[in-house]
């Protein structure tokens, strides 16, 4: 049966050459990046525990494993990863992913994700992504965390996807050209913990799912409302880590 199924493969590569996820050039494979656009990848490799920034070695780190600006911590959450900067090729996927029904580039975000998580999956008992208020998700028509969990729990047996663990009751106004006490401001009362899911969250490691961090503003106020609700430990896994603020290509997008 593999056999048949590589000898398939092989066909429709034949007739229908496989492209890459972020430029659409021919690339060896379907569901990969072109090797230039895979030179355009910048990995977070190491990082921040808690911010998700980039340092150039371990000594701008503390016994913790956090930045200068992370000692103490601001967020609400307790570890945060990032698979790659938010630049070049990552953006370029992501703005495909999430404003262009690209939704062939999950999987591939997904396992970059997987890969790089490291401890913030080893012993996590639900995935819980950001919400969407409904006004928005009936716009897109899709939740872009919730296929990127679904994705990382089918890497990783045995985790869960709750993907309604959290309810966003109020849209709220662009928020990628506000600074972090600006989207905190915007996003208060915005967000609740499900009562049918309250009992499932105590006493369990949940890991908050998400594509971008920027100001960590609405996963602060998630795993803000996830700790209340019992959980005893929440995590942060994003796709990418912006290093600046988003310019105003992405503003018109976020």
């Amino acid at each position: 049966m593999r056999e048949l199924r590589a000898l398939g493969r092989a066909g429709l590569d034949l007739f229908f050459p496989p492209i890459c996820l972020s430029c659409g050039g021919e690339t060896t494979q379907s569901g990969l990046v072109c090797l230039d656009c895979f030179q355009h990848l910048h990995p977070v490799v190491l990082s921040c525990r808690h911010c998700a920034l980039p340092v150039a070695s371990e000594a701008y780190l503390n016994i913790s494993g956090h930045c200068a600006k992370c000692a103490p911590p601001s967020g609400c959450w307790d570890e945060a990863q990032a698979a790659w900067l938010y630049e070049g090729t990552a953006r370029r996927l992501i703005l495909h992913f999430k404003y262009g029904d690209r939704l062939e580039s999950a999987s591939f975000l997904a396992q970059g994700m997987t890969a790089s998580a490291g401890r913030v999956l080893a012993h996590a008992d639900y995935l819980v992504p950001v919400p969407l208020h409904r006004h928005r998700f009936w716009h897109r028509r899709y939740n872009q965390a919730v296929l990127l969990a679904r994705h990382i729990a089918r890497l990783q047996p045995g985790l869960r996807v709750l993907p309604d663990a959290l309810i966003r009751h109020r849209a709220t106004q662009n928020l990628a050209s506000l600074f972090h006490d600006q989207r905190a401001q915007m996003l208060e009362n915005a967000f609740s913990v499900a009562a049918s899911k309250r009992d499932l969250l105590v006493g369990r490691h949940i890991v908050l799912i998400d594509d971008i961090l920027t100001t960590g503003a609405t996963a602060s106020i998630c795993a803000r409302h996830l700790r209340q609700a019992g959980a005893k430990r929440v995590d942060l896994l994003v796709a990418a880590r912006t290093v600046k603020l988003a310019d105003d290509s992405d503003r018109l997008h976020a």
